[in-house]
């Protein structure tokens, strides 16, 4: 889906930085950090408009979440970039030897069952291993 239809699908503004940063995420293969957002923009953009157009984005459900290493990474939900799996809950794996990221998205995880007047609001499942070239 086209970035700018993305933004107006969510009642957002059409802005160059939103495109942009929207386009760095439809070539992303795995979930980006922040930073390594800003690395692969093509125009400027200070790192204040990416995390506050990353946070945006994720409250408007554009974007999913998962916390790798403390570190917070993004990627599209599957509606925005079909084909992906990101509209469920899935697992992530980190090898801890070459340190690649993997979204396996055909391992989908169940809900839970949470004690009386828990609410969940997202799941996040790393597992950390050896990838299927470094082990």
């Amino acid at each position: 889906m086209d970035p700018g239809a993305i933004l107006a699908a969510n009642g957002m503004s059409i802005t160059r930085n939103r495109v942009n940063i929207l386009n760095t995420m439809k070539l992303a293969t795995v979930p980006l950090s922040g930073k390594e957002i800003c690395q692969r923009l093509r125009e400027g953009c200070d790192k204040s408009t990416v995390y506050r157009t990353l946070n945006t984005l994720y409250n408007k459900e554009v974007l999913q979440r998962v916390i790798i290493d403390h570190e917070v990474k993004y990627a599209l939900r599957s509606g925005d970039r079909p084909g992906n799996g990101h509209d469920r809950d899935h697992l992530h794996f980190k090898c801890s030897s070459c340190g690649k990221l993997f979204c396996l998205t055909e391992t989908e995880v169940g809900d839970y069952q949470l004690p009386e007047g828990f609410i969940k609001e997202e799941n996040q499942f790393l597992v950390i291993g050896k990838c299927n070239k470094c082990r």
